[in-house]
């Protein structure tokens, strides 16, 4: 019985903290992230199988419960600093796109038009068939 509820309480205990995690502003931009968090739920699944078990038994039970627990936590970490990458990421992309000077951009804009203007005062050849020039 007892094996039964910590099944319910774990995926209940899961699905909300999911449910919560989904909601991060990086989870559809990192699939690092996404794969290190999913990766950590069966982890933990199999965690509190081992742990429920090890109350009637004596054994190394607690050991694998405990090594599991442990690889579930390293995934869950790894997965929460993937996505604070993520967010640091597209937040100097950001930053980069607005730093980007104006006035830098309208005087190159100018100069491209004179450098077109230039070209469109000149003539132009045009190779014939024959391979003469036409003008």
């Amino acid at each position: 019985m007892s094996s039964t509820v910590a099944a319910i309480l774990t995926m209940v205990g899961l699905t909300v903290w999911h449910l919560r995690t989904r909601r991060h502003p990086c989870w559809s931009a990192s699939a690092d992230a996404r794969f290190y968090i999913v990766a950590g739920y069966p982890a933990v699944a199999i965690a509190v199988f081992w742990l429920v078990g090890a109350a009637t038994r004596t054994g190394w039970e607690w050991a694998i419960g405990n090594a599991w627990a442990l690889a579930a936590m390293v995934s869950f970490v790894c997965g929460f600093n993937a996505l604070h990458r993520a967010c640091e990421q597209q937040q100097e992309a950001s930053m980069t796109i607005e730093s980007i000077d104006s006035d830098a951009d309208a005087d190159a804009d100018s100069d491209v038009r004179a450098d077109n203007d230039s070209d469109e005062a000149r003539p132009t050849r045009r190779q014939g068939s024959n391979g003469s020039s036409h003008a």
